[in-house]
């Protein structure tokens, strides 16, 4: 392997700033639960532990979207935006197997 494995952690760009760090670790926590348990887990297990990188960033819906359609686990805060998905954790990956959607989305900064 080239690049060490990196967990993206998507957030969508209409949760309030205040709610971010509450909603990552709930969503985290649940993926880590999620992917522990999957048949095909080999890169996780890599990841978590020889890597651990782990990146938030903040995307529009749009992006939100297409981030939806990969290997990922999706988490929502029920007090806001009426419960709606709004965090995706994607199974961890090599920085240069990342898509486009990733590689070029924004940090989150509060």
């Amino acid at each position: 392997m080239n690049d060490k494995l990196k967990l993206y952690i998507a957030v969508l760009d209409s949760v309030p700033s205040y709610m971010v760090p509450t909603l990552v670790a709930h969503a985290v926590l649940s993926a880590h639960l999620r992917f522990d348990k999957e048949q095909d887990n080999t890169e996780y297990h890599t990841w978590l532990q020889h890597s651990f990188a782990k990146v938030v960033v903040k995307v529009n819906q749009k992006a939100f979207d297409k981030i939806c359609a990969l290997r990922c686990h999706l988490a929502y805060e029920s007090t806001i935006l009426d419960a709606k998905m709004c965090c995706a954790v994607v199974y961890p990956m090599a920085k240069q197997d990342a898509p486009n959607v990733l590689k070029f989305a924004k940090l989150w900064q509060a």
